[in-house]
């Protein structure tokens, strides 16, 4: 079994319809890391992806650092896709991102350009919300971001924000260091004491409404 984080950058474009389908972002970037079954790094892949609509959003070129210089000779989607799959191979893989927004984005993507690949199917069944294991770990509601998960568990950002590869390493990083219990206590520990305190603390006041309320320094705020 097989474990590879994936990250994209996308383009914001003008929104573009095909039947009852509509795409208002287009793939540029796709970056993973594949791991073994221990989460030891395997290999690493990363590809720009020429987009079809329209020229880089200046906005996007300011996060990002991509270019329509850095595009010129990209693989278009399909093309990018495929070479994707063959890197990926046919061992059994399960497949991590933060949050589900990346698998929405090759769902919607090859449904508008009619990619007839398997890879996507494949990735339905056996895709992973990190960000949402994550946070289920740490026992908080909330959504956090990937920098800020990686500044919880003590790390330095690797690379630089926004760009898929980056981004994936950073990411497979903290599933390697989630998936030790023993390791994620120990690292984790001020994260978790803090919140475990602050779940106990609102927990108290969510039960005792009103005895809380009869306190000074409660009643004044």
């Amino acid at each position: 079994m097989n474990h590879i984080v994936i990250d994209l950058e996308m383009n914001k474009i003008e929104r573009q319809y095909h039947g009852e389908n509509k795409l208002s972002s287009e793939l540029i970037e796709i970056g993973a890391v594949k791991m073994n079954e221990q989460f030891e790094v395997l290999d690493t892949y990363q590809t720009y992806v020429l987009p079809e609509f329209g020229s880089m959003d200046e906005r996007i070129i300011e996060l990002t650092g991509i270019t329509d210089k850095k595009l010129v000779g990209a693989p278009g989607f399909a093309e990018a896709m495929d070479d994707f799959t063959v890197w990926i191979g046919k061992a059994k893989t399960q497949y991590y991102s933060w949050s589900m927004s990346d698998l929405r984005q090759f769902q919607m993507e090859a449904v508008f350009k009619e990619y007839k690949g398997k890879i996507i199917q494949k990735m339905e069944r056996n895709w992973n919300d990190f960000q949402e294991e994550y946070s289920r770990l740490l026992g908080i509601e909330k959504k956090i971001k990937l920098k800020q998960a990686v500044a919880s568990a003590d790390y330095e950002f690797t690379g630089a924000a926004h760009t898929a590869l980056a981004d994936a390493v950073n990411t497979a990083e903290i599933l390697r260091l989630s998936k030790n219990k023993e390791e994620f206590e120990r690292v984790m520990r001020p994260v978790l004491d803090l919140f475990r305190q602050e779940k106990r603390e609102n927990t108290l006041l969510d039960m005792c409404p009103e005895f809380f309320a009869s306190l000074p320094e409660f009643s004044n705020k």
